[in-house]
């Protein structure tokens, strides 16, 4: 891939120039929610439709540092490099690479509040740096990320519940 996004530590997701935040109450225990996020990447374009492949790269077991392929829309590669699994708590990853220009760096992170034995809380965090017309695009596109965060638990909750 031709473009190398700059490596970024945890408190990235409070500094970044752009940043985005949703949470949802699933009925699903944080287990199978993080089994979905975390344990089954190839699973995620079945509840995220942006989501072409996904898969990791290299054997078992995966955990921080697994390198994991992305791929969006038909057109947008990554490889993101896990920096956090704490199953049924908390998931976050880096992008270090990705054919489109534009983004110098991003970081995602999952955060899991089991509420009862069947519920959970789930925060999803998007982290940007990039330059200024992406910068734009981002801020214009809040509602369709909300949009897309609010489709895709619709469906993880069906899957986990499915499990």
């Amino acid at each position: 891939m031709k473009y190398q996004l700059r490596p970024e530590d945890l408190g990235f997701l409070e500094r970044a120039p752009f940043r985005r935040t949703c949470t949802r109450d699933l009925r699903a225990p944080a287990d199978a929610v993080f089994d979905q996020l975390a344990a089954h990447p190839e699973i995620w374009p079945r509840w995220f439709a942006p989501a072409n492949d996904v898969h990791y790269e290299g054997p078992p077991p995966y955990g921080v540092g697994t390198v994991r392929f992305f791929r969006l829309y038909h057109l947008i590669r990554a490889r993101e490099q896990i920096i956090t699994w704490e199953p049924g708590k908390r998931f976050a990853y880096r992008a270090h690479e990705t054919n489109a220009p534009g983004v110098t760096a991003l970081m995602e992170q999952w955060t899991l509040t089991p509420t009862t034995d069947a519920m959970t809380n789930l925060s999803w965090t998007l982290a940007i740096d990039s330059k200024p017309p992406i910068h734009l695009l981002l801020r214009a596109g809040q509602r369709h990320i909300d949009q897309l965060f609010r489709k895709a638990m619709q469906r993880l909750e069906g899957l986990c519940n499915r499990s």
